[in-house]
């Protein structure tokens, strides 16, 4: 029975070190914009028919960014997340937890 872990190397491993404070940084900081635009959406369900559907759908973003950051915090991928690669409004999928590594 072999275990299976990536093969980094000394300089690639700190690299990602940098990648990963500064999307900490920026994961924190959306989570304090999704407090904000939940505050809102509530008040303006609270006095209208409805939440809004413009911050419905930018609340979807914000989510699905949430989730891409902390896969790739977790080392769960190596694809960074926006501005790296593309912004996606639609849902996560069902990606594998595991797609780097294999363990038996």
């Amino acid at each position: 029975m072999t275990e299976s872990t990536p093969n980094y190397k000394q300089k690639d491993i700190w690299f990602r070190g940098l990648f990963m404070l500064l999307f900490l940084f920026i994961h924190g900081l959306v989570k304090v914009i999704v407090f904000f635009i939940a505050v809102v959406q509530f008040i303006i369900t609270l006095f209208s028919d409805g939440p809004n559907v413009q911050l419905k759908k930018f609340g979807q973003g914000l989510s699905t960014y949430l989730y891409d950051t902390t896969r790739f915090l977790m080392f769960n991928t190596e694809q960074k997340p926006f501005p790296f690669s593309d912004w996606r409004n639609d849902p996560p999928g069902n990606e594998s937890s595991w797609s780097d590594t294999e363990y038996d």
